[in-house]
């Protein structure tokens, strides 16, 4: 007796069509025969149980008449009273699941449009990081860097046999892939591995080249020109096309991302483009007004003006003295918080003043509920 198709894919009986697609995703790809741990026939005989259970219940008419009459009222939907291959019409279902691109389907369930060995393709892209300071940031930098990474081989031109001498495998024809028959429950079914003789590459050499060992490629170091742009931020990526890892089978070499790391400045707290630093006064020029000298991060002194009744903690600003924008012309500002400088030692002649002062300073309080201040 067939098991009922709701429970085959795990799903309840008001499932949405999404609800069984992912269901039918993650089955298919558990128990397709090349990965399963089960025996071959057992595998092959799951599948075709998920298979014929999803394309029941996607199927609305199909779903229908099963809910209403069970496994009777679909068998007659299928050729010859029951489900086979030739019936599984939802052939993007499949190649969206498994990445097949073309084929008949026991080329995509088995492994017959696999992507050769010997089929051009990009090198590996390669990431360096590279620290600079707020400084660099400002002005922009040009950097040369030292990056270990893989080339071709001149000696042998990234054959991998000595001298550049290959032969085409005799065995593939020099395509990398064999196909393997071997019968099932569903038929002779046909498979595409790799050469075992060559390995997938299409060639052969009697004698490997001696300094790549036979791979094509070898360890290098090379010296790239990094320019970094006025503005970078912390975490920027820079690309450099080509500068990875050389390609495979005459394929494009891959990229270099160099990722800019932006070191800390105590002189000064970055928020975007504009600079956060502290100005330290007197009480006497918060009271009366004056002016302080600030280095700012173009490594020049400006005089900052603090106008009569500055409080502390008030915020001065000096326009156009903070970071390049970045791509484009121009600059942030340079904030700069009121603190005042509190001496820790004073004379006796300095002690007398403050206490005068202290008597003295401000406009006089009013009686409140508690008296007269003092």
């Amino acid at each position: 007796m067939p098991r009922d198709y709701y429970e085959v894919l795990g799903v309840s009986k008001d499932a949405t069509k999404d609800d069984i697609k992912k269901a039918y995703r993650r089955l298919a790809r558990e128990n397709h025969p090349d990965v399963s741990e089960d025996p071959k026939e057992v595998a092959e005989e799951k599948f075709k149980e998920i298979s014929e259970a999803y394309e029941v219940l996607q199927d609305e008419s199909k779903r229908k008449l099963y809910d209403q009459h069970g496994h009777a009222g679909v068998n007659q939907q299928f050729r010859g009273g029951g489900f086979s291959w030739d019936d599984f019409t939802h052939f993007d279902d499949i190649r969206d699941i498994f990445g097949g691109s073309g084929g008949s389907i026991f080329d995509m369930f088995f492994g017959g449009s696999r992507r050769p060995k010997n089929a051009p393709a990009q090198g590996e892209s390669l990431r360096y990081d590279v620290t600079i300071t707020m400084t660099d940031v400002l002005n922009g930098r040009d950097e040369e860097i030292q990056v270990p990474k893989t080339s071709n081989c001149h000696d042998c031109n990234a054959t991998g046999g000595r001298d550049g001498k290959v032969n085409v495998c005799e065995q593939c024809g020099g395509s990398g892939q064999v196909q393997m028959v071997r019968n099932s429950p569903f038929g002779r079914i046909a498979s595409v591995t790799d050469c075992p003789k060559c390995g997938g590459s299409g060639k052969t050499f009697k004698e490997r080249c001696p300094k790549c060992r036979g791979s094509g490629r070898v360890s290098k170091t090379n010296t790239v020109s990094v320019s970094i742009p006025k503005g970078a931020e912390d975490g920027m990526r820079l690309r450099l096309q080509g500068e990875g890892d050389a390609g495979f089978n005459g394929g494009p070499p891959g990229d270099l991302y160099v990722v800019i790391r932006v070191r800390d400045d105590k002189r000064y707290e970055r928020e975007g483009i504009n600079l956060w630093a502290d100005i330290v006064t007197t009480y006497p020029r918060l009271v009366l007004g004056g002016s302080e000298d600030v280095v700012t991060i173009d490594g020049e002194t400006a005089k900052v003006t603090i106008p009569p009744g500055t409080q502390v903690g008030a915020v001065l600003r000096l326009p156009g003295k903070g970071l390049p924008k970045f791509r484009g012309n121009s600059r942030g500002d340079m904030f700069l918080r009121v603190r005042i400088d509190v001496p820790t030692r004073v004379s006796e002649e300095e002690r007398e003043c403050l206490r005068k002062l202290d008597g003295n300073a401000g406009t006089k309080r009013s009686k409140g509920i508690f008296g007269k201040g003092k």
